[in-house]
């Protein structure tokens, strides 16, 4: 080749020469070219896979941030005085804005047997309760036709779910929390384990709110019979009087004592004594309508407010609980005076016998005294 060149001329070598150069030229250009197309697409590659880091990033971002609104929400409540079923719907709901489009249930079966459920109301059963209760670990299934002790849930259209337990005082499982997916939803591990998070200040937010409720109760209740306390029932008795007046309607008061009751306590001794009390205060509340209260006046005196009931009705409700109480045995009743342990009643009325607390209260007290004289065990009205 090359002595065949020496031959060309002047004009032919520089054609040669152009032609070996635009050759190696586009060589160098297309090696180029596949080095920047493989180093490009694993750019794209790369900008890619970072793309998708950071969706995922922005995913747990956005489920953190919920996540932290959610207990933010659920601690507003914290120490408020609301009852523990307010509480526990609160709660639902700020799970429900957390897991958006699913089902979600939170149980208490400890101390208070409560529910409540944000979208399609799904009743588990006791066997449920059971197994988290002996179990005490969170349950995650997506695949539910591969158990068919939750074929109940399957029925119900329910594709996968996930049941974290709630722990109380001694880390004892007092209630659970179910998030349940119609849509063929997949629930991760991160579900289970936000879903874990969740549990620990809802498990604070619901013992706080018992021990509320608890306080509460404590408060207006005697401590022996468990009725109202004198106080509250003042309170109660001022409002049922004055919703009484703006609706010109009827109540009734009935003042109640166990006849001879020091006798009885001195014979049979303060432990039978209080036991009949707390009998005789717990037939008493039986036995009145959900309206009605009854209340430890003081000693073995009770007093009951009957709204919205005329004195004639008033009596008949009193005599059925005399004659009752005449007919339970108590121990050692046999030693009483008339060789029973009975209790007499007082009744009067609004209007008729009075327009204020203090002078119903007097007269129903007046017509117990008149029951006392004519022999005790008896109703008397003013």
């Amino acid at each position: 080749m090359w002595a065949n060149i020496a031959f060309l001329s002047g004009k032919q070598l520089e054609s040669v020469y152009y032609h070996v150069m635009l050759n190696l030229i586009i060589g160098f250009l297309l090696i180029i070219g596949v080095i920047s197309n493989i180093l490009f697409r694993d750019r794209i590659s790369s900008l890619t896979k970072e793309i998708e880091r950071q969706r995922l990033l922005l995913n747990d971002y956005a489920m953190e941030s919920a996540l932290f609104l959610a207990i933010v929400d659920m601690m507003e409540i914290f120490g408020k005085d609301i009852s523990v079923e307010e509480t526990l719907e609160r709660i639902t709901q700020s799970i429900s804005n957390f897991f958006k489009n699913e089902i979600v249930l939170v149980q208490l079966f400890g101390h208070h047997f409560f529910q409540d459920v944000r979208g399609e109301n799904i009743q588990l059963p006791p066997e449920t309760f059971e197994e988290i209760a002996t179990r005490p670990y969170p349950i995650l299934i997506n695949n539910l036709n591969s158990f068919p002790k939750y074929r109940f849930l399957e029925e119900k259209g329910i594709s996968s779910f996930i049941l974290t337990p709630l722990k109380g005082k001694r880390n004892e499982v007092s209630g659970v929390i179910g998030v349940f997916s119609k849509g063929n939803k997949t629930f991760a591990q991160r579900d289970l384990s936000l879903l874990r998070m969740i549990s620990i200040p809802i498990s604070l937010i619901l013992e706080n709110a018992e021990l509320i409720e608890e306080t509460k109760i404590l408060s207006i209740t005697d401590s022996l019979t468990h009725l109202y306390n004198r106080r509250h029932f003042q309170q109660y008795f001022e409002k049922v009087l004055q919703q009484s007046r703006e609706k010109n309607a009827p109540l009734a008061v009935a003042m109640c004592d166990i006849d001879n009751f020091k006798f009885y306590n001195d014979r049979n001794g303060h432990l039978a004594g209080d036991r009949a009390l707390k009998d005789i205060a717990r037939f008493i509340h039986h036995s009145i309508k959900g309206s009605d209260i009854v209340a430890r006046y003081g000693g073995e005196e009770f007093v009951i407010v009957f709204p919205e009931t005329e004195k004639e009705t008033a009596y008949r409700i009193c005599e059925g609980i005399r004659k009752k109480i005449e007919e339970i045995k108590f121990p050692g009743e046999e030693f009483q005076p008339e060789g029973d342990l009975t209790i007499s009643f007082g009744i009067s009325a609004f209007p008729s016998d009075g327009q204020s607390c203090e002078e119903l209260i007097r007269k129903a007290d007046i017509a117990l005294y008149e029951a006392k004289k004519q022999g005790r065990n008896r109703v008397v009205v003013a």
